[in-house]
């Protein structure tokens, strides 16, 4: 198989021209993951199709095109865009009828920008019921810890988390504290990455003010 893609937990790999296997390589069981998709599909959310699930591997529709990421980067995609696409993403996703289901990690890089079906939702491994607030201020603590590297596509970062606030359905402050708690134990985080934290946190409370 050829891998297509890598993740910080995962890998993709091309099956044929409609599907691609996404594997974890901690083994962490993928049928959970497969089912909230399979859910999201059923109310007409964008998701990839759901072929099967078993173990740490999940097979699902292949996607043609770009992820927003890549768009940003490559100067295809406004900023301020990306930013109002992703709270109109978290939006869609909030108001499904009885769900309080969260993605809790919707950045650019999860989305996939398709010209057949539009923007489509990836990795939905730590997808959970909760408070919507909680959902966009994981989104923007994701983006003010770009904003606030030294990276060069730094003010773009901060320009989506501009748009991301203004245009978001839910308050994201009183839910910065725990945004901040998850990220800190997430161990993909590098230790310079959590030490960022504060000053991410920090960029946010200053442009909710």
């Amino acid at each position: 198989m050829k891998i297509i893609g890598q993740g910080r937990t995962a890998d993709v790999y091309a099956l044929d021209e409609t599907r691609v296997l996404r594997r974890y390589r901690d083994g962490d069981d993928a049928t959970r993951e497969a089912g909230v998709m399979t859910r999201l599909a059923g109310h007409g959310y964008p998701v990839p199709a759901v072929v099967r699930a078993e173990g740490p591997d999940l097979v699902m529709e292949r996607l043609a095109g770009p992820s927003l990421l890549d768009a940003l980067l490559d100067g295809t995609y406004e900023p301020e865009r990306a930013g109002h696409l992703i709270a109109e993403l978290l939006t869609r996703l909030h108001g499904l009828p009885g769900s309080r289901l969260l993605h809790l990690d919707l950045h650019p890089g999860n989305v996939v920008l398709t010209a057949s079906a539009g923007p489509v939702v990836i990795d939905w491994q730590t997808a959970e019921e909760g408070p919507p607030g909680l959902d966009c201020a994981m989104s923007a603590l994701i983006l003010a810890e770009v904003a606030v590297s030294p990276a060069p596509y730094a003010p773009g970062a901060r320009a989506a988390l501009g748009a991301l606030l203004s245009a978001t359905h839910a308050p994201a402050l009183p839910h910065l504290p725990t945004a901040r708690t998850r990220r800190a134990a997430d161990p993909n985080l590098t230790t310079g990455e959590v030490a960022a934290l504060t000053e991410a946190v920090a960029l946010v409370e200053s442009m909710t003010a």
